[in-house]
């Protein structure tokens, strides 16, 4: 019955980032309707597996109440200065006004949205792919082995944010920025595993949410 379940989550998986990647870029929605069909789709899909699994929403998301380890401080930290040096080192091989038009014109931000999106990709945006890839996916995986589970829920991970930052980079930087989502994917579930609670991976990914906004806001007011 778990093989079974975690070839649905593949299949779940899979339709759900493509169809999050066809509103991407074929539909185009503004922020909210985009947010939206996120919370739809992921949301969706974590209840419908939990319906056919037969789970609680709490063992689908392994959610199990530990706290994270008092280690978990430094590495938010760390995770916040590595990602703002990483942009002041590569500043120079970045598309800044492609990015700032990505920002404003695809996301359609405005002064008036600004913070609401802000804060929201760092706490809920945060909570939401967390609760799909580390939670939901990686444990449903698990079936498969634990290499094949972390290998396959990050490369769904780099996949879905393909259609987010095309368009950021040229090819060898979008190269780059696909390995290093990939990267990331593994480290946050390292840290999910490691602390043995999705709370952790959701902290340190709201802390990279924080850092990436950070970049946005520079790279938004350096231009105007």
């Amino acid at each position: 019955m778990k093989k079974q379940n975690a070839e649905i989550a593949v299949v779940l998986g899979l339709i759900i980032v493509l169809a999050m990647m066809a509103v991407e870029q074929l539909l185009k929605p503004d922020y909210l309707i985009k947010s939206a069909l996120k919370l739809l789709l992921f949301g969706g899909g974590i209840f419908l597996y939990a319906f056919i699994s037969r789970e609680k929403i709490s063992e689908v998301l392994h959610i199990t109440g530990k706290r994270p380890s008092r280690k978990l401080v430094v590495i938010l930290i760390g995770t916040y200065v590595f990602l703002m040096a990483g942009f002041f080192l590569l500043r120079g091989e970045l598309d800044l006004p492609r990015i700032k038009d990505a920002l404003t014109a695809k996301e359609h931000l405005t002064r008036e949205n600004f913070w609401i999106v802000f804060l929201y990709i760092i706490v809920v945006n945060s909570f939401l792919e967390e609760a799909f890839f580390r939670g939901f996916l990686y444990h449903a995986l698990r079936p498969f082995g634990t290499l094949p589970a972390y290998l396959a829920g990050s490369f769904l991970f780099a996949v879905y944010h393909i259609g987010i930052v095309s368009g950021w980079f040229g090819p060898l930087m979008m190269i780059l920025c696909i390995l290093g989502l990939m990267g990331a994917g593994l480290f946050l579930q390292y840290i999910e595993e490691k602390n043995d609670t999705l709370l952790a991976s959701w902290m340190v990914h709201a802390f990279a949410n924080l850092a990436i906004n950070t970049v946005g806001t520079i790279v938004i007011l350096s231009l105007m």
